[in-house]
């Protein structure tokens, strides 16, 4: 016959295993950045080149912003920075693509690319 102190000093070894376990997942940046590859050149700057080029860069640039390198971007235009590092609530650019306000004609960003921005935006705007 076991000992009753043995099955209860038994029980709670085991619920402190399982609370352990559930309890110290490893955290994942995913959840904040859910895509690895953060470079502008790599996968910023061919969003921007569909949907915005036209009008910030290439037939000229709309309220004085160029969105045709990374310089110009964090520059800005008539209305200040178009992009705060870090802080992708606080960057014009991704409220304007956010809202649908830009582009104003064609079809609007998809989500992931949405995504996408705000993440390199939030991890410091790398090159």
């Amino acid at each position: 016959m076991i000992p009753c102190s043995y099955i209860y000093c038994l029980i709670l070894l085991t619920v402190a295993l399982v609370s352990s376990c559930v309890h110290n997942k490893p955290q994942s940046n995913d959840q904040f950045l859910p895509f690895k590859n953060l470079n502008y050149s790599i996968t910023i700057k061919p969003i921007l080149d569909k949907y915005c080029i036209e009008c910030h860069g290439i037939e000229g640039t709309e309220a004085g912003l160029d969105l045709r390198t990374l310089k110009s971007i964090l520059k800005g235009g008539e209305s200040g920075p178009s992009i705060i590092k870090n802080s992708p609530d606080e960057s014009l650019l991704l409220e304007l693509i956010e809202d649908q306000i830009m582009p104003p004609e064609g079809e609007p960003l998809r989500k992931k690319q949405i995504k996408r921005i705000r993440s390199w935006i939030s991890s410091g705007t790398s090159a």
